[in-house]
């Protein structure tokens, strides 16, 4: 059983595949997969119910499970659908597997890929100390979003009204939160998502249209804990950065931060700076 932030075991929870017993599950995708899954160097997420697995094969096995009643067409079909875009390098996908558990009443999902070259830069979306990436690696990022950025699709990452809905709570209506520039993004674009130092992009549930600059905003706020990072960000993006809808992709991450601290009353390291970075914000869009 994996500890719990504060040291002690963490409660049993398919929220944490790590301490539940999922044998049978893994059992069942060895035999519908045809792999024999490395189970001692899985990894597992603490908060979103996956967990991944390097197979003998030297592939990899990424397990989600959904409640059936809260399974999203989109999200449930992103790997696949991903197949189609171009210049974006990521682990290629070939199959997967689906099933409904009636003992747990979830559908569980496992799909198989290539390994990535490199491992991820941070086990969480944001990075605490500085990767020291070499400059290939940014190249490689801003040519891989470019190339996504120009893939068309009909799916949706993040949309008109989820924006608005979030920076008005906070900021208030008086803001113009309208978005007229859209590109395709990956959607949840933070460091655990990323390898280097050779790049790879993983996880393609959430990808599709978005605000232009939703990717490079997303990046910025995972970047924040370390210092020089931001500003490499910021100067790396600023042709999507300095837009409107890229303000107002930094905006809504900002009241994301603020609704935490609003609803829990506990501060996180970025509270403060993002409160800053959105008065600026604001002053600019107004």
């Amino acid at each position: 059983m994996s500890p719990s932030p504060n040291g002690r075991p963490a409660s049993p929870s398919l929220d944490d595949l790590s301490t539940v017993g999922i044998d049978d599950v893994l059992d069942i995708i060895e035999q519908r997969l045809g792999c024999r899954l490395r189970h001692e160097d899985g990894h597992f997420s603490r908060y979103n119910g996956s967990a991944g697995f390097p197979t003998e094969a030297d592939t990899w096995v990424r397990l989600t499970w959904r409640k059936a009643r809260r399974i999203n067409a989109q999200a449930w079909t992103g790997f696949e659908g991903a197949q189609a875009i171009e210049g974006v390098p990521r682990p290629r996908w070939s199959s997967a597997v689906i099933w409904f558990d009636m003992v747990r009443d979830v559908v569980w999902r496992a799909d198989e890929m290539t390994l990535a070259d490199d491992p991820v830069l941070s086990v969480t979306s944001e990075i605490i100390s500085d990767p020291f990436l070499p400059e290939q690696w940014w190249t490689d990022l801003r040519s891989a979003l470019a190339s996504l950025a120009g893939h068309a699709t009909d799916r949706v990452c993040m949309s008109q009204a989820h924006l608005t809905s979030r920076i008005h709570e906070i900021y208030g209506e008086e803001v113009d939160t309208t978005i007229t520039d859209w590109a395709c993004a990956h959607g949840d674009l933070g460091y655990a998502n990323l390898c280097g130092p050779r790049l790879a992009l993983l996880d393609w549930e959430s990808w599709g249209m978005g605000p232009v600059g939703w990717d490079a905003a997303c990046l910025w706020s995972a970047s924040l804990a370390v210092p020089q990072l931001p500003e490499r960000v910021l100067a790396l993006f600023d042709d999507v950065l300095s837009t409107r809808s890229g303000r107002l992709s930094r905006l809504l991450l900002c009241a994301n931060t603020a609704r935490a601290f609003k609803r829990s009353g506990l501060s996180a390291p970025t509270t403060e700076t993002m409160a800053a970075v959105a008065d600026s914000l604001l002053d600019e869009l107004r």
